[in-house]
């Protein structure tokens, strides 16, 4: 195991650059394309926010650590690098990657429990047999090449809330942590690396967060463990949590309301709104400014964070359009015409 994040797995075999990681996806459709045709799905986006609801789900009657749910979300990202959604029977898979996960992440559970769970959620498409989870444990072990560890953006977090420069909130805080569990939706836990994710995170924290005077952040002290455990995987995707909260936290720097203007409907986004209204906040935030000067002191690739910001932007755009029943009768159709059932 790897000491730390620059020696590890992860930053070595796991970090892609965006065009690469497009690359691959044009090489498996590639391979797959009757398959592809065939059975066509959803924005992969909207895909992985079903994947994260039914870990939940799984997860909601056992005892698990939260990394659990982001571990098996990255492995999943990983597992669809290299093969097509189509042809793998996707709740089978996704009971697999939180069996895994958990023991990777401390947190093991029994085999059997953990089969006996996803056959009372999914009795059409999960067998009764629990080595049917060992085998495809074996295939999700193969395609990640043992390589298991996974360095989370919350530790970069816990770390920087360390830091007086920038003193954070209790609520940024929470909200960072929220915004941290919707980059596993995106791409970014193979474009980023950990640290650049949680500094993004606290970026639009403390933009949606009203100012608070220096008394009232010093009054705060913030308890990450607190925050970890109230946070859980808590999101803030869909129509009313991204809009409440950029409501609330807008409304006292002189941005717009109007949630249309990010781009969280149908229209398209308008960035150079948005970088000139998160500016306008920017300028008149004392907690910004301090934001701005530790970016500037600490050397972060502004460009790379840039981007990662658009991601989690066209993240919430794409969420307006989740339908669960739509992304699941696509999948439906797709494993019963592989015939995956049990």
């Amino acid at each position: 195991m790897a000491a730390n994040y620059w020696t590890s797995t992860q930053k070595q075999n796991w970090l892609f650059e965006p065009h690469e990681i497009e690359a691959l996806r044009q090489e498996v459709q590639k391979q797959h394309t009757k398959v592809v045709e065939q059975f066509p799905l959803p924005d992969r986006r909207l895909i992985f926010i079903f994947i994260k609801e039914r870990i939940l789900q799984l997860a909601k009657h056992l005892q698990f650590r939260q990394q659990c749910v982001a571990t098996a979300l990255v492995y999943l990202h990983r597992y669809f690098l290299f093969n097509a959604v189509q042809n793998v029977n996707l709740y089978l898979l996704t009971a697999t990657a939180f069996y895994l996960a958990s023991k990777t992440e401390e947190s093991p559970h029994h085999i059997r429990l953990v089969a006996s769970e996803a056959r009372q959620l999914w009795p059409e498409y999960v067998p009764s047999d629990p080595s049917r989870i060992g085998e495809m444990e074996f295939c999700l072990i193969s395609e990640m090449h043992s390589q298991l560890i996974v360095w989370h953006p919350y530790r970069s977090l816990t770390a920087l809330k360390e830091n007086q420069s920038l003193a954070l909130t209790n609520e940024e805080l929470s909200l960072a942590w929220s915004i941290i569990n919707d980059t596993f939706m995106t791409d970014l836990p193979m474009t980023c690396p950990p640290y650049l994710i949680a500094v993004t995170a606290i970026f639009l924290a403390v933009i949606f967060v009203p100012s608070k005077s220096s008394l009232d952040i010093k009054a705060q002290a913030p308890d990450i463990q607190n925050i970890a455990d109230a946070a859980r995987f808590t999101s803030l995707g869909g129509r009313t949590g991204v809009s409440n909260t950029l409501s609330q936290g807008m409304g006292n720097s002189g941005v717009s309301h109007n949630p249309a203007t990010f781009g969280y409907s149908n229209q398209i986004i308008d960035r150079s709104s948005i970088k000139a209204k998160t500016l306008t906040a920017a300028t008149s935030s004392e907690k910004m400014q301090n934001v701005i000067r530790f970016l500037v002191d600490s050397d972060i690739d502004i460009e790379r964070m840039i981007n990662a910001t658009q991601e989690i932007i066209s993240l919430y755009e794409i969420w307006e359009q989740f339908n669960d029943k739509n992304v699941k009768e696509a999948l439906t159709r797709c494993i019963r015409g592989q015939h995956f059932e049990s």
